[in-house]
């Protein structure tokens, strides 16, 4: 492995490494899934406790994104706050189980942390505060029948998420629209599924 090729603070893929398994993916013309993870509000985590507290926490948070999926899955860091993973041969409930895995077990994990307060601003002018919690939220894609390049199958996923909440309170799982509709699905009430 080619140390371009790795975040060095998670240890991770990096964007590159990434980028290089997406063609390799794409080439094979098969379905694959998407999940973007995104830290809710990390950047008010940062604000409130320094960059060196919120370096560690995404070094934890790394590793329970990757106790939390099957060997031979990769993961990447792809921005600040931002970690994503490509799977193959799997069908798309069971990416979107594995979303809702880590997404319940990163929340559960901190949900001892006080949350932090934010102010989501309308547009006449009135806000509503919001408290953050350390949570994650994920999005879910799937190619081709989502998009069939990198940027629109991301930007699929990104919607995803921010459609099933993100904005206003986080820890959520969103997966993208198709032809039959888009859903949302709870990652830390859900009593039926024992992930």
């Amino acid at each position: 492995m080619n140390y371009s090729d790795i975040d060095s603070l998670t240890e991770l893929g990096n964007r590159r490494m990434m980028q290089t398994r997406f063609a390799q993916f794409a080439g094979d013309r098969e379905q694959f899934g998407l999940i973007l993870i995104d830290i809710d509000g990390f950047i008010y985590f940062n604000d409130r406790y320094g960059h060196n507290v919120g370096d560690e926490k995404l070094k934890e948070i790394a590793k329970l994104i990757c106790q939390n999926l099957p060997d031979g899955i990769d993961v990447f860091r792809t921005g600040g706050e931002e970690f994503l993973i490509l799977i193959n041969n799997l069908k798309m409930a069971e990416v979107v189980l594995l979303a809702m895995r880590i997404c319940k077990a990163v929340n559960q994990n901190y949900s001892h942390l006080p949350p932090l307060r934010s102010f989501f601003c309308m547009s006449d002018c009135s806000y509503v505060e919001v408290a953050l919690p350390l949570t994650v939220s994920c999005g879910v894609a799937f190619y081709p029948e989502h998009g069939v390049d990198y940027s629109t199958l991301y930007g699929a996923a990104e919607e995803a998420a921010l459609r099933g909440g993100k904005r206003l309170y986080g820890g959520v799982v969103g997966v993208a629209m198709n032809l039959d509709g888009s859903c949302f699905l709870p990652s830390t009430e859900n009593k039926n599924t024992d992930l």
